[in-house]
């Protein structure tokens, strides 16, 4: 899909926004919060990059406040909300062991953009790669990870006044999809409330719980430079309750009842497996799934539900041609066997998580590597409450994920909770096909 063209965006302002100091009589906030933060297991074996979101939220003429004003709220409550999520603050420590908490703040970004917001909106629905012109440029130093912010945020307001693009990028190695995701949810009720009891993490010391390993072939997956020569296409879907139940249908019956995402996922993925078989001339080639799995709820320590950091692992899925029919019902039957296994395994003792995550990250490295076989990744942000994430003037009408480096379908929520709506990031040549491909248009609609 050729982009749409959109106009400049230009920044107005740049600025680092640090912790609002708040007595201890007026907050439960720990104010007196550790200097240095310890990075675990789950943070050394996470990829190493900024990953982006984008929430494009309508703001009603005659009832909105003044953008200045809207940028006086967004940065009072997020110098509040680092008030309690401290690290979030910080910098990596000059040997990238540990956070420095000094409170060097978060960088905010005011941009504008030349540009009506409904246009805007009737253009991003066909192409959501617009939505990429609204990230942040992180000018990420690897030989020297200290001076980059951990957090950076940029708001875009359009000409018209009847929208804004909110943009939030965090570096991967310290915070997860569960803690960024939950960051902007906590920071828009601060911000639409006025709260200041603020208590939303837990900071539990995963350095010394999870310390990290000293196995040398636990190195990091630090993003690869983007090639250019390789074009990568997004595009948007909507899978409805009525066509989740029309897959349900179709699968039969199994020895569990499957839940809407993993039907979408076999769903999606037993279509991506078909067309790289026919990319590859008709011969079909071992594929792998990798499927970030959040830990918070899935071992017995209640207490870590909502620990700040990375305390997630991917589970590598694997497709062997001969072992596994390409049905989605044996594609369902292959996931849920490997989810399950992994469940037992996380349930036992934080001995065999490391084991295990040490394996599975081990095993992603060397398929990854090897050019025989297809790599893709699907990750769900369903039941987060990102939909919900107002900030005073409006839930976000359109939300835009990830960077578009690898071939990757994320999941979410419609705003209505019974569906699922679909970000694909393919390969061009990959999308031209899965675009048109007749069993995915049977299910899916544009949104």
């Amino acid at each position: 899909m050729e982009s749409t063209s959109l106009a400049k965006i230009n920044i107005l302002s740049k600025d680092i926004i640090r912790s609002f100091p708040i007595s201890n009589h007026d907050n439960n906030n720990n104010v007196d919060h550790p200097k240095n933060y310890k990075l675990s297991f789950f943070d050394q074996i996470a990829l190493q990059m900024h990953v982006p979101c984008v929430l494009f939220c309508p703001l009603k003429y005659s009832t909105s406040p003044k953008i200045s004003i809207i940028h006086e709220q967004l940065q009072q409550s997020l110098s509040k909300l680092l008030s309690h999520v401290y690290p979030a603050s910080g910098r990596f420590s000059s040997d990238a062991q540990s956070i420095n908490c000094h409170d060097e703040g978060v960088l905010y970004i005011k941009a504008k953009v030349d540009s009506q917001f409904c246009d805007f909106l009737k253009d991003a629905q066909k192409d959501i790669d617009l939505a990429l012109n609204f990230c942040p440029k992180i000018n990420r130093n690897d030989s020297n990870l200290s001076i980059t912010p951990l957090v950076v945020v940029q708001v875009t307001e359009f000409a018209c006044g009847k929208g804004l693009a909110l943009s939030l990028s965090a570096e991967h190695a310290v915070i997860d999809g569960f803690t960024a995701l939950k960051f902007v949810y906590e920071w828009s009720k601060v911000s639409k409330m006025g709260i200041n009891k603020i208590n939303c993490f837990t900071f539990d010391d995963f350095g010394t719980i999870f310390p990290p390993s000293s196995d040398n072939h636990l190195l990091k997956r630090v993003e690869s430079p983007r090639d250019d020569h390789v074009k990568m296409d997004a595009r948007r879907f909507v899978i409805n309750q009525s066509v989740i139940s029309k897959l349900r249908e179709n699968v039969g019956v199994v020895y569990f009842r499957p839940s809407r995402v993993e039907l979408v996922i076999a769903f999606l993925w037993s279509a991506l497996i078909n067309i790289f078989q026919r990319k590859n001339n008709g011969r079909m080639r071992p594929c792998l799934l990798s499927l970030p799995v959040n830990l918070r709820g899935k071992i017995d320590f209640p207490r870590y539900e909502n620990s700040f950091g990375n305390f997630a692992i991917e589970v590598p899925v694997k497709f062997i041609p001969g072992e596994t029919r390409m049905e989605v019902k044996d594609i369902l039957l292959l996931i849920k066997d490997v989810i399950q296994k992994t469940n037992v395994s996380f349930a036992k003792s934080s001995d065999d998580i490391y084991t295990l995550a040490s394996k599975f990250h081990k095993e992603i490295q060397e398929w990854e590597e090897n050019e025989q076989v297809d790599v893709c990744m699907a990750s769900s942000l369903c039941r987060f409450p990102i939909n919900e994430a107002d900030f005073g003037w409006g839930k976000p009408c359109l939300l835009s994920l990830g960077l578009r480096r690898s071939d990757m379908f994320w999941l979410y929520d419609t705003p209505c909770g019974s569906g699922i709506i679909v970000q694909v990031d393919l390969k061009k040549e990959y999308m031209d096909m899965f675009g048109c491909d007749k069993d995915v248009l049977s299910f899916i609609c544009d949104e």
